[in-house]
């Protein structure tokens, strides 16, 4: 380590990171006393660690964040109604939601293709149900996107969009029964 004060403000926070784990090391070695005193100026020297984030980020609410909303309580309502556990015997069996409860995130939405692909869906043999809310990359945050009912090309974007999040759970709810899932007692 050198003696001379350092300008931390070029640093990114990883860097920063790093320099304040290296001066902790020091510190925590005794056989490295000598270089103590450095190490105690360095951490004194360097901007504190940002605070922990919980619950994500603080950002307006967009169109997306919305529709997610819609999907989570429309998730809720539909697994009151039907029974969306997989069939008896089902090797794979098809997630109705993400692990976490939420609408799953689309292969679109990972890939970058659009700026949002969520979506729910319930597969019954071969037959697929489905609701979900795409945004593309041209639509504005706050405003844009749409829903859609039963795309089954991943790849390809939906050609029919729905302008309602009621006219698309309507739609998807037929879906749900001409596929035969069956309802709770």
């Amino acid at each position: 380590m050198s003696t001379n004060p350092m300008d931390y403000s070029g640093k990114d926070k990883a860097e920063l990171a790093n320099l304040r784990a290296n001066a902790e090391r020091i510190l925590a070695d005794p056989k490295r006393s000598k270089l103590h005193a450095q190490a105690r100026a360095m951490l004194e020297a360097l901007p504190p660690p940002p605070a922990p984030t919980r619950g994500g980020s603080t950002a307006a609410a967009t169109a997306t964040t919305a529709a997610v909303e819609q999907l989570t309580a429309l998730a809720v309502e539909l697994a009151g109604v039907f029974d969306l556990s997989p069939p008896a015997g089902t090797a794979q069996p098809h997630k109705f939601t993400g692990a976490d409860g939420k609408p799953k995130v689309g292969g679109r939405q990972r890939s970058k293709a659009v700026a949002a692909d969520r979506y729910l869906s319930h597969r019954r043999g071969d037959a697929i149900a489905a609701i979900g809310w795409i945004r593309t990359l041209e639509d504005e945050a706050e405003t844009g996107g749409a829903w859609y009912v039963d795309q089954q090309n991943a790849d390809a974007l939906p050609t029919k969009l729905e302008e309602s999040f009621e006219a698309a759970r309507e739609a998807f709810v037929k879906r749900l029964e001409s596929i035969g899932t069956p309802r709770k007692a």
